[in-house]
């Protein structure tokens, strides 16, 4: 049993949830009228730090994604599917938000090199059920956007490209002042 079963279990009582094939659990938390939808992706180590940080008015929709994998971009590209968001933070370590990233592959277990090494990248294939794997490639592009608020600036994710190249502006949110942060970024976007 996971530590965050618990908190699941609540957000099932309280709102719409899902979880899918990639194990990644959604909640759908209802504002007021108007606002986009924003989709809040976060390691499932994180949740019991971030839910208290969440605002408690604001527009439209948040939806706290949960993800099982080590922050891999299928999962990632998937919860864009079922989240549809207008605008995507993944939450991060460190303080403030992440506006771009270097882009890195994983040429060998461990082995890291930059972007434009021109070694192939590995494929991790990770099972999650004896009837479901998938593929993960360890490439990770790179990505650069202007901030949306002035806030302190952290390295970006690995999977940000995955939203910018569907067109949804995709940022880090480090854990640190998450709170504060968040209220400043929604207010920029017209959701607070």
């Amino acid at each position: 049993m996971r530590h965050t079963d618990w908190l699941e279990s609540l957000l099932a009582e309280r709102t719409r949830t899902f979880v899918d094939e990639f194990g990644s659990f959604y909640a759908w938390l209802e504002g007021s009228y108007g606002g986009d939808t924003l989709l809040l992706w976060m390691s499932n180590s994180m949740v019991e730090e971030v839910v208290p940080q969440l605002p408690r008015r604001f527009k439209g929709r948040i939806v706290l994604g949960l993800d099982v994998s080590e922050d891999h971009m299928v999962p990632f590209a998937r919860a864009l599917h079922w989240a549809n968001p207008r605008r995507a933070l993944v939450v991060c370590s460190g303080e403030g938000i992440g506006i771009a990233y270097p882009g890195r592959k994983e040429v060998a277990e461990g082995e890291w090199v930059p972007w434009d090494d021109p070694r192939e990248a590995r494929q991790l294939e990770v099972a999650l059920r004896p009837e479901f794997s998938y593929y993960e490639p360890r490439a990770y592009a790179p990505w650069e956007a202007p901030a949306p608020a002035p806030l302190p600036t952290i390295e970006g994710p690995r999977v940000g490209a995955v939203g910018w190249e569907q067109g949804i502006p995709t940022y880090g949110l480090g854990l640190v002042g998450l709170d504060k942060n968040l209220e400043a970024l929604l207010r920029v976007w017209r959701m607070r």
